[in-house]
């Protein structure tokens, strides 16, 4: 059950002031093994989409709230992004407040983008955000996933596919 959000915060466009905070948040929510995870093996050396990603400030200006978009390729070159991580500062969470993020990264790409969405995470957080399963062997994760946890969102009004293939940073132009 979601509580009502106790903080009043603005959510922000990500920018490199707040890499530190993120990353801290980040290491707080997910521990040390993170780095580890396939869906981590993406972010490595790639330069997230600052125009689609978000954080959410308290108004004292602590960062209580983070997530990013990341571009992607396929190995048959199909583009897409990828969403996350998503944190929430601890006293903080259970509020709604990762939907709000999520919501904001989502209408940012669908209006600056169009390209599909994909994340490993739990189907039933992002299903209401339009998130269904990958078809199994249809995308390749750089390490070891639960393929049940590969999830893809179309963007709403865009003829693009579902992309498949191998995942790969995509290299800044």
């Amino acid at each position: 059950m979601t509580r009502e959000l106790t903080a009043s915060f603005d959510l922000l466009p990500d920018a490199a002031a707040y890499d530190a905070g993120a990353e801290a948040l980040y290491a707080l929510a997910f521990g040390p093994g993170r780095h580890a995870k396939a869906a981590a093996r993406l972010r490595e050396g790639n330069l997230c989409r600052r125009d689609v990603s978000f954080v959410a400030l308290a108004k004292d200006g602590q960062l209580i709230g983070a997530c990013r978009l990341w571009p992607l390729v396929t190995d048959q070159g199909d583009e897409a992004l990828s969403l996350g991580p998503i944190a929430v500062a601890p006293d903080q969470q259970g509020q709604g407040l990762g939907g709000k993020l999520v919501e904001a990264c989502l209408a940012a790409s669908d209006s600056l983008t169009g390209l599909p969405i994909i994340l490993v995470g739990d189907l039933a957080f992002f299903e209401p955000y339009g998130f269904k399963r990958v078809p199994k062997g249809q995308m390749i994760l750089p390490g070891p996933a639960d393929p049940s946890r590969l999830l893809w969102r179309p963007s709403p009004g865009s003829d693009a596919a579902l992309p498949a293939g191998k995942l790969l940073i995509q290299a800044a132009p």
